[in-house]
């Protein structure tokens, strides 16, 4: 009987302890806001990579997202994962995964009124050493590397 309660307080102490950690969203959004500011693409094999701000979608919501430049867009920020109906195309999917270094998100789209809709897009954004941050993107294939301008330092 002895053995049974320490477990169940140990188990009740252990899940009180991960419960009150900060999400990895809360753990994110100080590595981004410290991040923010322009870049200059060092090396890109797409059109879609041009010099860029990183900035806050919306600076008084902070998980509306951010963007680099127009085209590459993180958002909305939330945790595991998130599904919305939008009206005339598609259920969409989103599933952020936050790093200690960046972000993976992954879109599935399914259940479209046109079947051809239906994929899963997965982009990412690693912030590397020396001012630099990678982009990936999977349909279509995109990688580029950008690097923060000497202003924005």
């Amino acid at each position: 009987m002895k053995y049974i309660t320490f477990a169940l307080l140990a188990i009740t102490f252990t899940s009180a302890y991960a419960f009150s950690e900060p999400s990895n969203k809360t753990r994110f959004i100080p590595l981004l806001k410290s991040k923010l500011g322009a870049y200059e693409v060092v090396s890109t094999d797409s059109g879609l990579c041009v010099n860029s701000q990183l900035s806050l979608t919306d600076e008084s919501d902070l998980s509306a997202g951010f963007k680099l430049g127009e085209q590459i867009v993180f958002g909305p920020l939330h945790n595991g994962t998130q599904t919305v109906k939008k009206p005339g195309f598609c259920f969409i999917t989103s599933s952020l995964k936050y790093k200690s270094d960046g972000l993976e998100n992954s879109l599935r789209m399914s259940r479209c009124e046109n079947p051809a809709n239906e994929k899963t897009i997965n982009q990412s954004i690693k912030f590397l050493a020396n001012n630099t941050l990678k982009y990936t993107l999977s349909e279509p294939s995109v990688e580029c590397t950008f690097k923060k301008s000497d202003e924005s330092k």
